[in-house]
């Protein structure tokens, strides 16, 4: 039974019925879920304490809606009141244990991560995709005083950094998403340049990019495929531009690759070393 604008009952049998198709269905269910992980989506190791208006503002909803999903999410443990702020759980603690205990990836990623690290000088890590940002799932810190210094957790924009572009080289959607978000401020003349990254990804199975999120740091990166022959992680060495600059990518990036492809076929990959073309579902290579 649905609402009428007056308030009162809506008689619309077409009406109802629409209500009881989308309630056997669970959709408001769902949406419910959607709207408590975009809460929980807004805290990272850069904002581990935020208030109610933070939330509101980074995730657009309603402040009823934000205050209501916030005293549920404290009442289950998923958030943690300090004050006028909001910080993760405790019970959240228990998931990420038990996700990086049973995650098939990250298990075969740890050794090959570290491996890398130890071969390069480098820091080392692997990222997977949320939405049209990567986050950190590993990190290998560099032995050396000055290195590229990132966090678990930590998420990082798609298209600045040899990690996000490869996931956009193997995947149209992720690139087509991205491209609309960025379209406002991107040079126009950027796309070509962009599109000859991708072809090299593709071409190679590696990347190198410079100083694209910051000065002085450039990043070399590879795919990772599971047995579908899906992008599901980049690994990536990241470091100085003084040090880590296209002589060494020219003899770390095939280093990358050659680690990317071992750690895929661990994952059932069973396609050649070089990448496919975006949008392709087999694993044949371009």
């Amino acid at each position: 039974m649905t609402a009428s604008p007056a308030g009162g009952r809506s008689t619309s049998t077409h009406g109802s019925t629409e209500t009881e198709r989308k309630i056997s269905d669970g959709q408001p269910s769902i949406l419910v879920m959607e709207k408590a992980v975009r809460v929980l989506d807004c805290f990272s190791p850069e904002h581990t304490r935020l208030s109610v208006s933070d939330i509101r503002r980074l995730t657009g909803m309603p402040n009823s809606t934000v205050a209501r999903l916030v005293r549920t999410l404290v009442a289950s443990d998923l958030l943690q009141r300090t004050g006028d702020d909001y910080c993760v759980g405790l019970r959240v603690l228990g998931w990420a244990s038990a996700a990086s205990a049973g995650s098939d990836l990250l298990v075969a990623a740890e050794p090959v991560a570290a491996q890398l690290r130890d071969m390069t000088g480098e820091t080392a890590g692997l990222y997977i995709r949320r939405g049209t940002t990567r986050v950190a799932v590993i990190v290998k810190l560099s032995p050396h005083s000055i290195i590229y210094r990132s966090d678990v957790g930590q998420l990082m924009p798609m298209h600045l950094g040899a990690a996000g572009k490869v996931f956009m080289a193997h995947d149209e959607r992720v690139l087509n998403a991205v491209l609309v978000e960025i379209a406002d401020h991107a040079p126009r003349e950027s796309r070509s340049a962009l599109d000859s990254q991708l072809e090299f990804v593709r071409s190679n199975g590696w990347l190198l990019t410079e100083e694209e999120r910051e000065a002085g740091l450039n990043s070399l990166a590879a795919p990772v495929f599971d047995a579908s022959g899906t992008v599901v992680a980049a690994i990536a060495v990241g470091g100085p531009s003084f040090r880590l600059d296209r002589a060494t990518a020219e003899r770390s990036g095939p280093m990358v690759a050659d680690a990317a492809h071992a750690l895929s076929r661990r994952l059932g990959y069973d396609g050649a070393a070089a990448g496919r073309a975006p949008g392709s579902s087999s694993g044949e290579t371009a």
